[in-house]
């Protein structure tokens, strides 16, 4: 390697390490797992649509594990392993309240006959209340109305949808805090819930869900395996047992880019949605003294959902007039609904514009709500048959479903509700459900690492039926944190969770409920600060990953010395892998060898770190016993909260020369860090670059270091379950489960070009989608196969057409051009390698392969390099734009 004239010594260059050599293909390195992917999938105002985001949400479920009953209640609930002895347990007595609940519900759960005369919606939905009567009779054996601190209430949710959510996703039954009524004491609660209707609740105020079949067991699977969830539990229990799920086994699909994946060697196994189905799940039971063992599934592939700022997410869809219940949308919320939000009609009805009501009349078609300035605005509303016809027509479709096929129906549904309780509303660090199927049950949960279920057990069975008396009077008695809520959520002025006056709030700009809410968080100064979330920047969709939330707050913390009062901060709380570098400390690293080196000019191009706190999790904690007792098969994570100073998004720049120079900027922060720093970023997306002001002049920044690494350390295995990126502007290779060759530096580079082209080709102008059908839409809301093999088509194509780039980003055409050309050729220069066993054919050459031997993967023989898209890059408009980094290194 040659310097640069004016570089002087050479610049040490990092290299990807412990690579593993192999007759063809790149290196394989010791990365990130290749088969348990994590991109995230980023909305950019594509029409969200149920089958997109099951898709994804299926391989969270499909990695589940599966704990005996006890170990369920002990370990999720915390439920005291001697909870049958123990004096301080206050278990519901058998009263006579007790008893008539759970004969009303067998009644109606066993006679209604299961033959032909009845629809499957009719059967189910009587179902719905005698069960909910039965949960809350459970909660303190009276069934009466208890206004205590934690007292909460199951009540019926289905056929409205829970509010606060892109799609209208509705669990049969929901839990919430029962001081958000008001009702009177000494009174019988299902009395009140047979008159009343609870509607306008929305996911951030949802405790828990339920979910009802009336299939004799066949959606949870129980008659699948017969006897199983019949035998007494076994009390104190702390043993692992995961579902054997004989089904997943995947089809093998043939991939569009068997000439193109360097160590395509093997058959390419992917797990569609009509694959991943359950026959039973009856639990393995190992003897105490052995060790839990692993099943031989296929790894697992998950998905991030990454969400672009919340700020017209609510659905109105509710419509009654009475004081009962609960105000279902603020003013601030009314008009939030903004025409641009987009709703397909396959998934959920039309949006109104919304209403101020939360229960009563059946007939009421329109409400009357406040504007600013002093209007009022009638508008239209659905009533609640367009929402019960709408479910007797779901309801039906599942008349047809096989057992195995209900199954999987109820888990998707399942964790969809779990989703939108992590993803909306107040941040929480988990959610807790519960299945219902004539007489089978079966508890649920999910957190940013796993998803868990117990096994699935009759009430009808003595001590079964005790057991699960317990576990839901312990469910009563949690708290918001260990129902899931972080505990830094600040109650004291105003209980967002349990104050009835919550939707008189100022929740400006924000339907969800979570700007207006106060969190606090003691700073590494010794300072105990509390800020109100002005506006939400970020925030990712999804059960399992980091799940960021990047907000603006203002401190309003009293603390007599406390500098930041009335200051505005970016705050992000996500929740990395333990095992993963602190993104403060990597950002630190980065800063301090720029100052130490004499590159000043980089920290213009990096974010500056106020303040990072770590919160861990310890056994007091749910996901703490859930580290102790399935080990190495629960990826322990962190809470991180980092306070950043503001940072300003892509859309708030108007002049394409700023965006071409702030791209450019990032090229060259994104070259320094990797061979001055050793740090690799590993996951560019529109949302990761920002820019900063300075002397009038713009200065792009390269944003959110939570996934990146050190160079060195690439090669010593993964430091996390999940594959690291953004879906749409990841590089094929990585959406790939049988690319071995690591994360490269160039394919960061090519999620800089799908950037670029993404926002040239899809927007009108910055912020401003297309016209639909708007460019590469698959990208946004595709599986990992879809837009792997849409991609390499992209990419090694020929073709005459120019990209469909917009007029107001016109003169990007000749980077986008540039750059598509040099890698289109470095993607077709790529070796095309043996299948399998040539000799099985009665071929010789197994280990021959076409293509240049010494072909460079890191760089596709320099045509992805930072020398080729500096010489792109470096002018825009026929005019130099600014370089940076005067002595970078050219011959990389």
């Amino acid at each position: 390697m040659e310097p640069s004239p004016e570089n002087g010594p050479d610049i040490p260059i990092p290299k990807t390490p412990a690579q593993k050599q192999r007759t063809y293909g790149p290196p394989v390195v010791k990365s990130t797992p290749q088969s348990n992917t994590y991109g995230a999938h980023a909305k950019d105002e594509v029409p969200q649509r149920a089958s997109v985001l099951n898709t994804f949400l299926e391989d969270d479920v499909n990695d589940r594990v599966v704990l005996t009953l006890d170990d369920f209640a002990t370990v999720i609930l915390d439920l005291p392993s001697d909870w049958e002895v123990k004096e301080n347990f206050d278990l519901p007595p058998e009263s006579k309240a007790v008893k008539d609940a759970f004969e009303a519900y067998l009644k109606v759960a066993e006679g209604v006959p299961t033959g032909q005369g009845k629809r499957t919606g009719a059967r189910e939905r009587v179902l719905y209340q005698p069960l909910a009567n039965l949960l809350n009779t459970l909660r303190n054996g009276t069934g009466l109305v208890d206004n205590g601190i934690d007292e909460k209430m199951f009540y019926v949710q289905d056929p409205r949808p829970v509010l606060g959510s892109l799609l209208a996703r509705k669990p049969d039954l929901g839990g919430i805090y029962m001081q958000l009524l008001q009702l009177a004491e000494n009174k019988k609660l299902s009395t009140y819930l047979a008159k009343k209707k609870i509607v306008g609740v929305f996911w951030g105020v949802l405790l828990f869900f339920v979910e009802i079949k009336h299939r004799n067991g066949n959606f949870i699977g129980l008659s699948v395996s017969k006897g199983a969830g019949t035998g007494k539990p076994k009390n104190g229990s702390s043993r692992p047992v995961e579902s054997p799920r004989e089904s997943r086994e995947a089809s093998q699909i043939a991939s569009n880019f068997s000439h193109s994946n360097p160590s395509r060697n093997k058959s390419n196994k992917r797990k569609g949605m009509e694959d991943v189905i359950e026959l039973t799940d009856e639990v393995i039971r190992p003897s105490k003294k052995a060790k839990s063992q692993s099943t031989n599934d296929p790894p697992r592939r998950s998905a991030r959902l990454a969400n672009v700022p919340v700020s017209t997410c609510v659905e109105a869809c509710t419509s009654s007039s009475s004081s009962f219940g609960l105000q279902s949308l603020s003013r601030e919320q009314s008009r939030a609904l903004s025409s641009t939000q987009t709703f397909p009609q396959s998934d959920i009805p039309p949006p109104s514009t919304t209403t101020s009501t939360s229960s009563g009349r059946e007939d009421v078609a329109g409400v009357t709500i406040h504007q600013s300035g002093g209007k009022d605005k009638t508008v239209e509303v659905e009533t609640s048959r367009f929402y019960e016809k709408k479910a007797e027509e779901e309801l039906k479709e599942e008349e047809n479903l096989t057992p195995t096929q209900g199954q999987r129906l109820t888990r998707i549904q399942c964790a969809s509700y779990a989703k939108e309780m992590l993803s909306n509303g107040f941040i929480r660090n988990h959610a807790i459900g519960i299945t219902a199927d004539t007489d089978v049950f079966r508890f649920h949960y999910y957190d940013r690492s796993k998803v868990v279920e117990s096994e699935a057990f009759r009430i009808v069975n003595e001590e079964w039926k005790k057991l699960f008396m317990a576990m839901v009077c312990q469910l009563n008695q949690l708290s918001s944190d260990n129902l899931g809520f972080i505990p830094n959520l600040h109650l004291d002025d105003f209980d967002y969770l349990r104050d009835p006056e919550q939707f008189a709030q100022d929740f400006k700009h924000n339907p969800e409920g979570l700007v207006g809410a106060k969190y606090r968080f003691k700073c590494s100064d010794g300072y105990t600060r509390i800020f109100v979330i002005k506006r939400v920047l970020y925030r990712a969709e999804g059960i399992i990953g980091r799940a960021s939330v990047v907000v603006e707050v203002e401190c309003v913390c009293t603390e007599s010395g406390c500098q930041w009062h009335g200051e505005r901060k970016v705050i992000k709380i996500s929740f990395p892998s333990r095992s993963r570098p602190p993104e403060d400390a990597l950002i630190r690293e980065a800063r301090s060898k720029a100052e130490s080196t004499g590159d000043l000019w980089a920290l213009d191009h990096l974010p500056q770190i106020i303040d990072s706190i770590t919160i861990t999790y310890d056994e007091s904690t749910v996901q703490g016993r859930l580290k102790a007792h399935l080990k190495e098969k629960y990826e322990e994570r962190v809470m991180r909260v980092t306070i950043l100073e503001k940072l300003h998004p892509l859309t708030e720049l108007e002049d394409p020369r700023d965006f071409a120079q702030v791209f450019y900027d990032i090229l060259q922060i994104h070259q320094w860090l990797y061979e001055c720093a050793g740090i690799l970023h590993r996951d560019l997306s529109s949302g990761n670059i920002m820019f900063r002001r300075k002397d009038g002049k713009i200065y792009g920044v390269l944003n959110d270091f939570d996934l990146s690494s050190h160079v060195q350390d690439m090669g010593n295995g993964s430091t996390s379950n999940q594959r690291t990126g953004t879906r749409p502007f990841m590089s094929p290779d990585l959406l790939d489960p049988d690319w071995e060759g690591g994360h490269l530096y160039r394919h960061d580079l090519e999620s800089l070009f799908f950037i670029m082209l993404c926002l040239a080709c899809r927007y009108k102008a910055p912020g401003i989608p297309a016209t639909e059908p708007r460019p590469y839409a698959q990208w946004f809301s595709g599986t990992d196969q879809q837009v792997c093999d849409n991609k390499i088509a992209f990419l090694t194509k020929s073709s005459t057409k120019s990209p469909p780039i917009q007029h107001y980003f016109a003169s990007f055409e000749q980077w986008l051009l540039g750059i598509h050309i040099q890698l289109r050729y470095g993607y077709k220069l790529r070796p095309i390698y043996p299948l399998g066993e040539s000799s099985q054919l009665g071929v010789q050459s197994a280990y021959e392969y076409e293509g240049d031997p010494d072909f460079d993967w890191n760089t596709l023989n320099k045509r992805a390099s930072y020398t080729m898209m500096r010489s792109i890059m470096s002018s825009f408009q026929g005019k130099s734009l600014e370089t940076r980094w005067a002595n970078w290194n050219r011959d990389h």
